[in-house]
């Protein structure tokens, strides 16, 4: 079985282009034929676990027993997985993944991509794919403390036109 994580803001307009550009990357990857895991609350994780679902796949959040009480849950979800530290929900999230794909976050995405990043640089998951998806990465990439070792490790692209092939 195939199983792409996919990491993204947790706050999103439904609205805005950027929880689109989800829908449509959860639809695509239920297309391809992955198992989706994502964070399991809501913004972008919502918006990739409803294009699954709308694509005919599944998708299993990775939730924090801590979030329970004061998220809102996802109803998109086809399973959920109760972690009990962040440690834990981080590992579960990229255990079996073939593929992680980030769009736009913050610090909890962008702890997901450095540990993502960190597991293939140490040969410890040289067969992980990482995705970075978005203009801001693009910017990102440009940053002096990001170093060529990072970016050999990853693939950026500004948008999900450019992705579609890729998977």
């Amino acid at each position: 079985m195939k199983i792409a994580a996919t990491f993204g803001a947790s706050q999103c307009p439904k609205e805005s282009p950027l929880y689109r550009e989800g829908i449509e990357l959860g639809r695509l990857l239920a297309q391809k034929g992955y198992l989706v895991k994502c964070g399991g609350y809501g913004g972008l994780m919502e918006a990739v676990s409803r294009g699954v679902r709308e694509g005919g796949g599944e998708c299993v959040g990775i939730v924090l027993e801590a979030f329970e009480a004061i998220r809102p849950q996802n109803p998109y979800l086809s399973k959920k997985i109760i972690a009990k530290t962040l440690y834990e929900r981080l590992e579960l999230l990229i255990e079996g993944s073939l593929l992680c794909i980030a769009q736009e976050g913050s610090v909890g995405t962008l702890n997901e991509v450095f540990m993502a990043a960190a597991l293939r640089s140490a040969n410890l998951r040289p067969d992980l794919r990482i995705i970075l998806l978005g203009r801001a990465y693009e910017e990102f990439a440009k940053c002096p403390m990001i170093d060529e070792k990072f970016l050999q490790s990853v693939e950026i692209y500004a948008d999900i036109a450019q992705l579609y092939d890729k998977i």
